[in-house]
């Protein structure tokens, strides 16, 4: 039945534990590796009532936990061949553009730093609808509040959407709260992201700019051919819908949490430590960490990877 679940040995441990009950803290069995590894998909936990013991989870509980981790591994190697195929459509623009082929003006290189920097600014100044950018943790210097982009009173009165997404690592750093302030302040709607596989701009339905390597020092394409800009829109409202607000109200109350540890379970989804979490929510990491206890009491999880699957099945993230 567990086949596919979990490797033979721990199979055979859960299997065991199942019939004849828990066990103890001090039996050998507790720190093998197939322990380690019932830990880890959720078929065991810590329980200290009486006497310390590992004891089994519900079978029921465990495989739908188990199934589900499966399901969410399925979907990011999904997520990773649709990426793998829009960055394969882009690379094979730049080689007709290096080579020439057909004279295609749609993708163009671009090496030169103060081009790219003027580039981003002129296509934010172009929107009529939206402005879309990704931001990951590959700066040039540290950002500050300064640094933040602030668009003229036309644009604004034009009613663009301004949305970033930012990979978490971007918002580990000290600062990072006062970025996003200014951020909003200047009409941003900020999201995080576990991770980001590059940054991006995005105009409209018409341009993109998009680096030639992680960190953008290589250079950079600036797209204008409707197919790839619209894949491009579509990896970034993927993104958008399954990363977290990381500013404004506290979250909505639900599955009696309170509005302070749904959003600390939000953020706690997206890999956040509790230091980059206490910064964002203007609290101290003490505080961060007793929500954190909480809700992995509440969620009857071992660790902070079992309680985001089991916060995903019961529905309790936002």
């Amino acid at each position: 039945m567990l086949e596919g679940l979990l490797t033979p040995g721990a199979g055979a441990l859960y299997d065991a534990m199942v019939r004849t009950g828990p066990v103890p803290l001090d039996d050998p069995r507790a720190e093998s590796p197939e322990m380690r590894e019932l830990f880890e998909r959720g078929f065991v936990r810590r329980d200290y009532r009486d006497d310390p013991v590992i004891a089994p989870m519900e079978p029921v509980r465990a495989v739908d936990h188990a199934i589900l981790g499966a399901q969410q591994r399925l979907l990011e190697q999904q997520r990773q061949i649709v990426a793998a195929r829009q960055q394969l459509d882009m690379l094979q623009a730049v080689y007709r553009a290096a080579n020439g082929s057909g004279g295609d003006t749609a993708v163009e290189v671009l090496t030169d730093p103060r081009r790219i920097g003027s580039l981003s600014l002129e296509l934010c100044l172009s929107a009529r609808e939206e402005f879309l950018t990704f931001t990951t943790r590959h700066f040039k210097r540290k950002p500050d509040a300064g640094t933040v982009m602030r668009l003229p009173d036309a644009v604004t009165e034009r009613g663009v959407s301004l949305r970033n997404v930012y990979e978490r690592a971007a918002l580990e750093f000290e600062g990072a709260k006062e970025v996003v302030d200014a951020s909003v302040a200047a009409g941003w709607t900020m999201r995080v992201a576990p991770e980001l596989p590059m940054k991006m701009v995005i105009a409209d339905r018409h341009s993109a700019l998009v680096p030639l390597d992680p960190s953008g020092m290589e250079g950079a394409l600036f797209i204008r051919s409707p197919t790839i800009v619209a894949a491009l829109r579509m990896l970034f409202e993927l993104v958008w819908s399954q990363a977290v607000q990381v500013h404004g109200p506290a979250a909505e109350p639900r599955h009696g949490l309170t509005p302070t540890q749904a959003k600390v379970l939000d953020l706690l989804a997206t890999g956040m430590t509790d230091g980059a979490i206490a910064r964002h929510l203007d609290v101290s990491e003490r505080t961060v960490r007793r929500h954190v206890q909480g809700l992995l009491e509440a969620l009857q999880a071992d660790n902070r990877v079992a309680a985001v699957f089991a916060a995903t099945r019961l529905g309790w993230l936002g």
